[in-house]
């Protein structure tokens, strides 16, 4: 049994990111309280995902909700922990299809704010140049490999054939050839990294349909099920509760059958 001390000793290690002036301790100091002992004491001792994951998660998840509250402070707690200013804006790249351009402007904007005012982090806020393809249909054929190579042919299979490919072809072209041609390929984010910032943004937004099938892509790409029901969890923590119920239960018998 965790003790409350060990709660708020390992909070020290990760809170310092954080704004002290909006914790709400000066206008419910039970709400702070149990802020506290969730997020720090709780949350973040799960062991399913590491520390960088979870930050991704929730940074995703912050970027859904459409406040800068919360949304800075991970961004913050993830450049402290090591991670490139390239990489956080990878994620809100890597989201453009699936939480729209609206909201990815706004985590791009949120993430230059706290770069810009760490002299350290505008220093490592250097572009990489990646190799973009020529035209459409080369990405798509880098798309088809790259999802093949991921999460196998039948997935491949499921993407080509999707509604979207029926009813809105040439948007369901541009879309897929960009997002799994081209960004899926690109060296800011880790597979893996990608895909845990997807599926917090399905959790997040509702969409459980697709959130499904990607809990199959994920699994063939190795996940384990504790470690999506994680992202689920954190998703939960700050979107609300609903959103997990719903998830896990479209996805009980992908989860139960890959138990871990």
């Amino acid at each position: 049994m965790t003790t409350e001390n060990e709660l708020f000793d390992y909070s020290d290690r990760l809170k310092d990111s954080f704004n002290d002036e909006v914790s709400g301790a000066e206008i419910s100091p039970e709400f702070a309280r149990m802020h506290q002992e969730l997020m720090w004491g709780r949350i973040w001792r799960s062991p399913a995902l590491d520390d960088n994951l979870k930050v991704l998660a929730i940074i995703s998840t912050q970027c859904v909700n459409g406040l800068d509250f919360g949304l800075q402070d991970h961004i913050r707690m993830g450049l402290s922990m090591g991670m490139s200013p390239r990489k956080i804006k990878g994620i809100f790249i890597q989201l453009l299809f699936y939480i729209g351009i609206p909201a990815t402007v706004f985590g791009l904007l949120e993430t230059q704010k706290v770069i810009n005012d760490n002299e350290e982090w505008k220093k490592l806020d250097i572009h990489v140049e990646e190799n973009w393809l020529n035209d459409l249909d080369e990405k798509l054929q880098e798309a088809q490999r790259t999802i093949t190579k991921h999460w196998g042919p039948e997935a491949n299979d499921e993407i080509e054939n999707s509604l979207t490919q029926q009813m809105v072809p040439e948007a369901a072209d541009i879309i897929d050839g960009y997002n799994f041609g081209e960004i899926w390929t690109h060296s800011d984010l880790e597979p893996k990294e990608r895909m845990v910032c997807i599926l917090a943004s399905l959790v997040s937004r509702g969409h459980i349909d697709l959130f499904t099938k990607y809990t199959s892509y994920a699994v063939n790409m190795g996940f384990k099920s504790g470690e999506i029901c994680e992202v689920v969890a954190l998703a939960g923590w700050y979107r609300g509760w609903p959103f997990v119920e719903d998830a896990l239960s479209a996805t009980y018998e992908i989860l139960s059958e890959n138990c871990g």
